[in-house]
């Protein structure tokens, strides 16, 4: 196999795997009333290898900085990430953009998974993460900091969520929303759309 094949599936590897992990972001949810949705990241993430790697004193070699440039241009390839770009110190800044069809679950970077249950009722969370993983994070340094926006069509039915702030006007006007500042947060939504 190729070293070129190989990059490129390490580098879809990344965003399955969790190797790449949400820190500075806006993130947007935009529901339609039959349940499809489009979804947009705008931020950085943070390569938890390499940063493992300079945690412990090592810096990374100009092969190394190469190979994280390199995987920026391959993730770039990916039809639903519009851009990629390596700055350093393991971080990346990435923008993402998307559209699944109803039913169609959605895992972005572990920060935002989506899933429709067979009552079609629709779940929407960020990754939990247990003690040990906070405590990797914290040590490498990765500090949690964005925004996550929902929109809802007023046909839908919200059952729960703990955003930090709603639509008003009756649910006419606005998102729901989460001002999201550590690791801590978790946004939650559960929704409902009508047949």
């Amino acid at each position: 196999m190729s070293r070129r094949l190989l990059y490129a599936g390490a580098c879809a590897a990344l965003l399955l795997t969790g190797c790449l992990v949400p820190e500075r972001f806006t993130a947007r949810t935009a529901f339609q009333s039959d349940g499809s949705y489009e979804y947009s990241y705008a931020g950085t993430a943070v390569h938890t290898l390499a940063a493992g790697q300079m945690a412990n004193g090592n810096k990374l070699g100009p092969k190394a900085e190469a190979g994280m440039h390199d995987q920026a241009a391959n993730l770039e390839r990916n039809g639903e990430i519009r851009q990629a770009a390596y700055n350093g110190n393991a971080r990346y800044d990435l923008s993402v953009e998307g559209r699944r069809q109803p039913g169609q679950a959605l895992d972005l970077l572990g920060m935002l998974r989506i899933r429709t249950g067979p009552d079609r009722v629709l779940t929407l969370q960020a990754g939990k993460l247990d003690d040990k993983e906070k405590a990797s994070m914290a040590a490498l340094g990765i500090k949690l900091e964005g925004k996550l926006s929902v929109t809802v069509p007023i046909s839908a039915e919200v059952l729960s969520h703990n955003a930090t702030s709603t639509p008003s006007f009756f649910g006419l006007f606005g998102t729901y929303s989460w001002k999201i500042g550590s690791l801590e947060q978790r946004p939650e939504m559960t929704i409902r759309f009508k047949k």
